[in-house]
């Protein structure tokens, strides 16, 4: 597998906003499950944006939000956040103003995932060049637990990341959904 070197510039289809340690004592989130081009996804929001999707077994990724998200109440209904996820996720269309990724995380979790808003649709690049990219050079390590304890499935493309040898490399929901979702943005990218 190729890699390349992110851009300068993030995509724009969606944007990371910020919980506050207020706002994660009395979240409220609403979720749903939804067919995708990858099989079925849990899309969770809150009132400010979307704030966990995951792919795999129901009782799954389910208990993997809630433990997440240990104070929140949830509620089993759709919106327009996760309808638009889906149809970012499906490609379906594009929108004026950008997703808001309502999620919470460390300062260096938020700089890596920010990073990974930079890896082009259909490139792939190294933990090594996000921990470069962020100014944290020698933080490889934790640059690599940082995509793996992303949120944000497919939307923030921890999808792209690969080993420095170009191989596939581990990924949450498994390795061969990581190979569709490279696999789906290639296709794209050529089609273009």
């Amino acid at each position: 597998m190729k890699l390349s070197v992110p851009e300068i510039k993030p995509t724009g289809a969606v944007e990371i906003v910020r919980m506050t340690p207020t706002e994660e004592k009395s979240l409220a989130i609403n979720y749903a499950f939804y067919h995708t081009v990858f099989g079925e996804a849990l899309v969770a929001s809150t009132p400010k944006g979307v704030c966990y999707i995951a792919f795999g077994e129901r009782e799954t990724v389910f208990n993997e939000m809630a433990e997440q998200y240990k104070t929140a109440t949830f509620t089993l209904k759709t919106d327009a956040f996760q309808q638009k996820a889906v149809s970012l996720i499906n490609n379906e269309k594009t929108f004026a103003t950008p997703l808001p990724l309502h999620i919470k995380g460390t300062d260096f979790q938020l700089s890596v995932w920010e990073a990974l808003l930079h890896v082009p649709l259909g490139k792939l690049t190294s933990y090594q060049r996000i921990a470069t990219f962020i100014n944290k050079p020698k933080a490889n390590r934790a640059t690599g637990s940082a995509v793996g304890s992303n949120p944000i499935s497919y939307l923030i493309p921890c999808h792209r990341v690969v080993r420095s040898d170009g191989k596939p490399g581990g990924y949450h929901w498994g390795p061969d959904l990581k190979l569709a979702m490279i696999g789906k943005e290639r296709a794209q990218t050529l089609k273009s």
